[in-house]
């Protein structure tokens, strides 16, 4: 059935196979990114993102795809990888800051398997963050913002 316009009003269901631990566990980039969080301290989506897509510019590529139009820059696989860590509880949103974090679950988890990477490219990961913190603090200040304002 159409409504006028030619827009259907049709329910549309999109399957996914849901996430487990066992899953990330063989996830190399999900793991290295639960490194880098965990590195931070917190960060929020946005800031994680434009964080991946430099740190591929500069030649640590985790394996994401990004789509950059003007100054915005997004990647649906970031935001999957996001939702599937939130998911299985290993990061959490930080309430009213809107910023992620590892969780304790998460922190005891890249200690048991977070050797998936090398600590010689953990190294040099962490290394091109921390050259890179800068570039992305004011993303992450104007996140901060979001999460304290309310309109």
């Amino acid at each position: 059935m159409s409504a006028p316009g030619g827009k259907s009003k049709e329910l549309k269901i999109v399957a996914r196979q849901v996430v487990t631990l066992d899953d990330i566990k063989k996830s190399k980039r999900m793991i290295t990114v639960l490194h880098i969080v965990k590195h931070l301290g917190e960060i929020s989506e946005k800031g994680l993102t434009h964080l991946l897509y430099e740190m591929k510019e500069k030649g640590v590529d985790l394996g994401y795809q990004f789509v950059k139009i003007g100054k915005v820059i997004g990647s649906n696989e970031v935001h999957q990888d996001i939702l599937d860590l939130l998911y299985v509880g290993l990061m959490e949103r930080v309430p009213g800051k809107n910023k992620l974090r590892l969780t304790s679950d998460g922190e005891e988890f890249l200690e048991k398997y977070g050797g998936i990477v090398s600590e010689d490219e953990l190294k040099r990961i962490l290394e091109v963050v921390d050259e890179l913190k800068s570039t992305i603090s004011t993303i992450e200040a104007e996140a901060e913002m979001k999460g304290r304002v309310r309109w």
